[in-house]
């Protein structure tokens, strides 16, 4: 009797999200339910990366100190979003590098506009706003 195939074309067009979920290698077969070297095979022959999004690996002995009032919230954001602290942490700093978000996060008065980078009507509609008293 023949065994009918798990990795399906349907599921290998998923892998690519999980990917980017940041899942490993090992945490996507066993959720998909077979072995991490079956998973590395039909992935590669049908031209799918595993490799996740770069990660950025601070130095040995540097640590990221957060308050024990931002760990908690969080912590409670990541459980409302199904997801871990980890990866909320690094979904905000994506999004704020990404859109240039520096300034409206810190509060700080803007930098002069990265027009290159950044055009103009994203920048307004991303500037803080002062009110005037």
């Amino acid at each position: 009797m023949a065994r009918t195939p798990i990795l399906t074309r349907e599921v290998l067009a998923g892998v690519p999200a999980l990917v980017e979920q940041g899942l490993r290698k090992g945490d996507i077969a066993e959720r998909l339910g077979c072995k991490e070297s079956t998973l590395v095979v039909r992935c590669s022959i049908a031209g799918i990366s595993l490799r996740g999004p770069k990660r950025l690996q601070l130095r040995p002995g540097v640590s990221l100190t957060l308050s024990r009032e931002t760990i908690a919230s969080l912590s409670a954001r990541a459980a409302a979003d199904g997801c871990s602290e980890v990866q909320l942490a690094s979904d905000l700093l994506e999004t704020i590098a990404r859109d240039g978000l520096y300034d409206a996060v810190l509060d700080s008065a803007p930098l002069a506009p990265d027009t290159e980078n950044f055009p103009a009507r994203t920048y307004l509609q991303h500037a803080p706003v002062k009110r005037v008293r």
